[in-house]
């Protein structure tokens, strides 16, 4: 476990959403009515009254209840086809966005003060990046610590305040790109913004950027992560990561059969996802970030 204070006790004008209207929000959505509403919840009592763009292919959309339950929120709703995809979700989001920038979203993901978008913002343009990520702070729920820690931590946010920064998830590395090869090598982290070719999930970006090089692999409904930041490493975008920001990320899914058998099929669309660039895996992914990328 590591322990990295992320500045809980800031200015509020680093955290309150109110007056951020250059930001639109992406949230993509698959049989998680509960966690999106732990989202939703958690941006509306920081007041943002940006734009907000949710797609869900789940077997049962839950667009009304999802739209009744927060009429403060500027939401755009999309019901797609069921299992549509992540990658799919997320091109179809980013065809409505009309800000400067978007944060991309994990549907179990929870800010408190410490996610800190104007200062992401802020610290993207003056690092002259196109995509600059923050950290996850997990919460299994599968343990017992992990339910308590998160309750107090939801309980506690409704006054001003969050626990310690503890079980920090840092991902980013760089990426090389060969002929027939591709493979990935450590970055020392840097403060206060360290320059990565490949990183977290939650992040802020340069709509047009994004735009520009296509965004997703739409075939791809896993994997795409890692094909996601090939292909910007191939379109030349400036990519970093930041410690002093961050999102909760409750990492819990539900047990259906039917959600499960989504999760686990990574294996083919990862090799669908390297067929893009014409190799079979991404080399050094074990010493790197651990696990494996590819046979």
């Amino acid at each position: 476990m590591k322990f990295l204070n992320l500045a809980p006790f800031t200015q509020k004008a680093k955290y309150f959403l109110k007056h951020e209207s250059e930001v639109t929000i992406l949230i993509k959505t698959l049989e998680r009515e509960a966690h999106l509403i732990q989202l939703l919840d958690s941006i509306l009592h920081y007041h943002f009254s940006g734009p907000i763009i949710i797609a869900d292919d789940s077997i049962v959309p839950y667009r009304e209840s999802i739209l009744n339950r927060f009429p403060q929120l500027n939401i755009q709703y999309i019901n797609l086809p069921y299992d549509a995809g992540t990658a799919e979700g997320r091109n179809r989001m980013l065809e409505l966005v009309e800000t400067p920038y978007f944060l991309l979203c994990d549907d179990d993901f929870v800010f408190d003060r410490r996610t800190r978008i104007p200062l992401m913002k802020k610290l993207l343009e003056e690092n002259q990046l196109d995509l600059l990520a923050g950290v996850f702070r997990q919460h299994n729920r599968k343990s017992r610590q992990g339910k308590y820690l998160l309750k107090v931590n939801n309980y506690i946010n409704r006054f001003g305040w969050v626990l310690p920064s503890s079980q920090i998830y840092e991902y980013h590395a760089g990426i090389t790109i060969k002929p027939n090869e591709i493979s990935l090598y450590s970055i020392p982290y840097t403060d206060p913004v360290t320059p990565c070719d490949l990183t977290h999930n939650f992040f802020l970006a340069k709509t047009e950027k994004v735009k520009a090089f296509g965004g997703w692999n739409p075939i791809l409904k896993g994997g795409e992560h890692q094909n996601f930041f090939i292909r910007a490493k191939l379109a030349g975008l400036k990519v970093g990561t930041t410690r002093q920001c961050g999102v909760i990320h409750d990492q819990w899914t539900p047990n259906s059969k039917e959600y499960q058998n989504l999760r686990n099929r990574g294996n083919e669309y990862q090799m669908l996802a390297l067929k893009e660039f014409g190799v079979t895996r991404l080399e050094n992914y074990k010493q790197v970030l651990g696990g494996t990328f590819g046979v």
